[in-house]
């Protein structure tokens, strides 16, 4: 049995040979259930749809670049049936399994060429096979694991790149290239240039994964440092509303002992008088209609009577209903505080800030307006939405700023419509 197992046609071998490469390349991703009998399976079925399309491949079809990528779509459907991989994971990791069959059956047709002249002649199943158990666990240490073992996930780019790496390498092998002949004095006059080029265009896939891994490492850690950031802004603001109601504590306890000391009615009316404004601070809240803007006004109402600023508000908060709570409070908090920045360095006769949100025209509008600093222009270069950009591509919505009428406005348009959508 050995001595026919050893006797098979050869498109047995490349076939048997493509789904130990595709099996290699697909165990490190998350498997389904009953994986061993689901990679048996499905192994054979390859083995048996690979050996009948490089049968067609030498007597119907003679177009190796359409065979291999028919070959390659099953070896997709079989890494999708044996693993939980997105089918552009699955796409990757069979064009990785293809390419590295092919170039290390091209070197062991080299090996074996360079063998028979030497004048030792081994068997040529025997060899395979040899050749075959040897490679699979280099390939599974050195390629499969540290490409597939991690979270890395394929983009378009990334598949776009890959896909035409692989074309430009099965059209290679087109060529007259690597053949096993000894009668012919081995190798073919391109040998040279077809396995060199199957090991360049490796590297060279190896070198766009470690780029697009680098790439998404890189936005990842974007996202965390400005995570961090805002969690940093956070606190800043956090503290320095501590800070203020507990000197506002302070002034009441003040303004208690004052009031116990005082000797007539009209000591005791003025303290009561000072004391009724300390403690307005806690009764201005702003009511929209919205509990989320009424949170953001009322935060950053504190952060303006700190600073001199006065802050008015003609909202319907109802308006923004559609919008996430999360993302109405990060965008009215970046809006307002822009805004807050500009009015901060202006005279303190001129701390005024106006915020409306009103709609118009099937748009929803949410507006900060405030004295232009100095007189002078105020426009993009000052706006810097990078904070809420996020947000603002996902409703549809445009930032604008510039001045009108002696004063400076900061507009946020946000398309109506975006409301069915959304709640979809």
């Amino acid at each position: 049995m050995i001595e026919e197992l050893l006797h098979l046609d050869g498109r047995y071998y490349v076939s048997l040979w493509i789904v130990l490469q595709v099996l290699a390349f697909q165990h490190p991703l998350p498997h389904r259930s009953h994986y061993p009998l689901r990679a048996v399976s499905g192994g054979l079925a390859l083995l048996l749809a690979g050996r009948v399309l490089l049968l067609m491949q030498s007597y119907v079809l003679s177009v190796p670049l359409v065979i291999r990528l028919l070959i390659g779509g099953a070896a997709v459907i079989l890494t999708l049936f044996c693993t939980k991989a997105r089918p552009a994971q699955a796409a990757y990791a069979a064009v990785w399994a293809m390419m590295t069959q092919q170039t290390l059956q091209n070197a062991s047709s080299v090996l074996l060429n360079w063998l028979w002249e030497q004048g030792w002649m081994p068997h040529y199943g025997a060899y395979l096979l040899c050749w075959m158990l040897l490679s699979q666990p280099v390939i599974y240490c050195f390629a499969a694991r540290s490409l597939f073992g991690g979270e890395y996930t394929v983009g378009r780019r990334h598949l776009a790149t890959v896909t035409v790496l692989f074309v430009e390498f099965e059209l290679v092998q087109g060529v007259p290239d690597i053949k096993i002949a000894p009668e012919q004095s081995g190798l073919g006059e391109n040998y040279q240039f077809v396995l060199m080029n199957s090991i360049c265009l490796l590297v060279a896939m190896y070198l766009v994964h470690t780029l697009f891994v680098k790439r998404q490492a890189e936005a990842k850690l974007a996202a965390a440092n400005a995570l961090r950031q805002h969690q940093r802004e956070q606190y800043e603001t956090a503290r320095r509303h501590v800070a203020l109601i507990n000197h506002r504590c302070h002034e009441l306890k003040v303004q208690l002992a004052s009031l116990q000391q005082a000797r007539t009615a009209g000591e005791q009316q003025q303290y009561l008088t000072r004391l009724s404004e300390a403690v307005d601070i806690y009764d201005s809240r702003l009511v929209t209609g919205n509990d989320v803007l009424d949170m953001v006004l009322a935060e950053q109402g504190l952060y303006c009577r700190e600073h001199g600023i006065h802050l008015h508000c003609v909202a319907d908060g109802k308006l923004l209903a559609f919008v996430d709570a999360a993302d109405l409070y990060a965008l009215a908090t970046g809006i307002l505080r822009q805004a807050l920045e500009q009015v901060e360095i202006l005279p303190n006769a001129q701390r005024e800030l106006d915020l409306t949100v009103y709609c118009r025209q099937g748009l929803t509008i949410m507006e900060a307006a405030w004295m232009r600093p100095d007189g002078g222009e105020w426009g993009r270069a000052h706006c810097r939405p990078e904070s809420i950009a996020d947000i603002l591509q996902k409703y549809g919505a445009e930032l604008f700023s510039g001045t009108e009428h002696g004063c400076a406005v900061l507009r946020c348009l946000i398309p109506v419509h975006q409301q069915g959508l959304l709640e979809n």
